[in-house]
């Protein structure tokens, strides 16, 4: 499994409806949708997630 230490992420904000509606059950550390590395979530609100994570498509264009 991947794994990335806090200062390797960054918040990513999702729609939670979406995103839960993905999985029904998040477990972390995970990759969702064979994107994205998902470390923790960090904030809920109404309408949106965040979670501290990377982006795998960013780094595949960035070798």
């Amino acid at each position: 499994m991947i794994k990335f230490k806090d200062s390797d992420c960054y918040p990513i904000m999702f729609d939670l409806l979406g995103l839960i509606a993905m999985s029904e059950n998040l477990t972390f550390p995970m990759v969702w949708r064979d994107r994205y590395y998902l470390k923790k979530v960090i904030e809920i609100d109404d309408k949106n997630i965040f979670i501290l994570g990377r982006d795998l498509k960013l780094e595949e264009c960035d070798d």
